[in-house]
């Protein structure tokens, strides 16, 4: 897969990808005849009232609502990625789609009336954020941005140019550094 040189736009578009794993998650279990309350019957919910959530146009816009807040949640990760590395993308990525899911339970979900008599509802939801939204997105991540710390990619930029050039550093025994010019070979 080719590297994409723009983390905000990476980390959207393997946000909107998890995203689209969760609905998909969604769309298996309700073949399945699992009855619960999908993510985008969720996230439509905030915008229309029951009788118009069960309309095409608010499940639509529903499901775009859920890409969306997929897509922040896949920025976040890069912006976090960007600034701490990649050390632990996983569990960086499954801990910060797990801190989203809760965020969406604690606030959202409650506005949208989602079922919470059922013992069901909270376990696809948590696991469809933490394995879709948080493994999935980190690995598209890790496929799509070669992250480095922000001063990690400064100090690689200036050996770049360093290496074009003549002349190199050498300590000296005052600990002083001189430029010298290379042996020819």
């Amino acid at each position: 897969m080719k590297k994409v040189n723009d983390w905000f736009f990476a980390g959207m578009v393997a946000g909107a990808i998890g995203g689209a794993g969760i609905i998909l998650i969604n769309i298996v279990l309700l073949l399945l005849g699992v009855k619960h309350g999908t993510y985008w019957q969720a996230m439509g919910g905030l915008f229309y009232n029951k009788q118009l959530l069960q309309t095409w146009h608010a499940q639509v816009h529903g499901a775009i609502d859920a890409l969306g807040v997929s897509a922040m949640n896949g920025v976040l990760l890069s912006l976090t990625l960007l600034l701490t590395g990649k050390d632990y993308l996983y569990a960086k990525s499954v801990a910060l789609s797990a801190a989203g899911a809760y965020f969406l339970f604690l606030f959202v979900y409650p506005q949208t009336g989602l079922e919470k008599n059922s013992a069901i509802v909270p376990w696809i939801a948590l696991f469809g954020h933490t394995v879709s939204n948080g493994l999935f997105t980190g690995y598209l991540l890790d496929k799509m941005y070669s992250f480095k710390r922000i001063g990690e990619a400064e100090n690689e930029q200036k050996s770049k140019r360093t290496l074009g050039k003549i002349y190199y550093v050498k300590e000296s025994k005052n600990s002083r550094a001189r430029f010298i010019k290379p042996k020819k070979v």
